[in-house]
This record gives C-alpha cells, structure tokens and sequence, in this order.
C-alpha cells in the first residue's frame, strides 16, 4: 500500500499545475500556474502586477492544492499546501540560484535571461510549511471529505531522490 507521503510525492511529481491561494483587502483570490520544484517547495513566474503577486508580496503567504483533474471521482487525490512565500529579486544572481536549485524533474538551464527579458516578470518561490492529501480511506468507508497531514520534509526528500528505476 502507498503511504500518504508517498501519494504526496507522486502528486507533486506527476502534476506541473498548482492553483495557489491568496488573500488582500479585496478578499480571497486563487490563480492556476504551472510551477518547478525546488529543495523544501516550489516557483512559479508571474507578473508583478498580478493579484496574487501583490498578494505574496504584502504577506508573504499563500496556499495551494496540486491534483490530477483527469482522475474519475473515485480516484480522486490531491496535496493541499500552506506556504511561506516571497518575490525574489530581479537580478541576475538571484534568479540563477532559484533555477540551479530545482529538483531533478525540472533540472535544465539555469540562464536567468528568460526572465529578465520581461521586465516586470518575477519567481515566487513557495515553501511548503504543511501539506496534506485526500482520506481515502475516510471517503470511502463513511463519504467523510477529510485530510491527512504529511510530514512536509519526507514528501520534499521522496522528490529530490532519484527515480527507483535510476536508483
């Protein structure tokens, strides 16, 4: 059987979309973006200007829930995340350690250029705080919509290991 880590992982690892959640004075607001992943969470791109850029800039939190949308209702899983969350600057330097530090499945080019070549184009990494994923077993035996907690350093050293069959 496939510990709920593991299910995180495999979610984390499978997916490339994360619908993060934020909140300003205006209320509560999410946005879809396709993210990397990095050592203890995750990076997307954004644009300054967007609602929940603004948002992570001013609290420095959001949430997020990565899932398989293609899964039929009886397969459904997913992670629930809260993070700790901040803009990174627009410098060269910067930018080029947030992409040398991605995980292997996004391992590749760490040249900043395609960043900076939009002015006002940010990372926001995203470091994961808690993570938990769908009860099954809950929703199965008793129709009871719960979660699990998942201990975030496990999940995060499960997806910086190499694939088994690379092992």
């Amino acid at each position: 059987m496939t510990s709920a880590v593991e299910r995180a992982a495999a979610i984390l690892r499978a997916q490339r979309f994360v619908v993060i959640g934020t909140a300003d004075a205006d209320g509560p607001w999410t946005a879809a973006a396709q993210y990397r992943l990095l050592p203890r969470g995750l990076y997307v791109e954004s644009d300054v200007s967007s609602r929940h850029a603004r948002a992570i800039t001013a609290s420095g939190v959001a949430s997020g829930v990565v899932f398989d949308s293609t899964a039929a209702p009886t397969d459904a899983d997913g992670v629930q995340l809260e993070f700790g969350a901040r803009e990174v600057d627009a410098e060269a330097r910067a930018i080029r350690d947030i992409l040398a530090a991605r995980l292997p499945r996004d391992a590749g080019d760490d040249d900043p250029a395609a960043v900076l070549a939009v002015p006002t184009k940010r990372l926001y990494v995203l470091e994961a705080v808690q993570a938990f994923v769908f009860d099954r077993d809950a929703w199965r035996s008793r129709g009871t919509d719960a979660r699990l907690e998942v201990d975030v350093a496990e999940v995060w050293a499960q997806l910086a290991a190499p694939p088994l069959d690379k092992r």
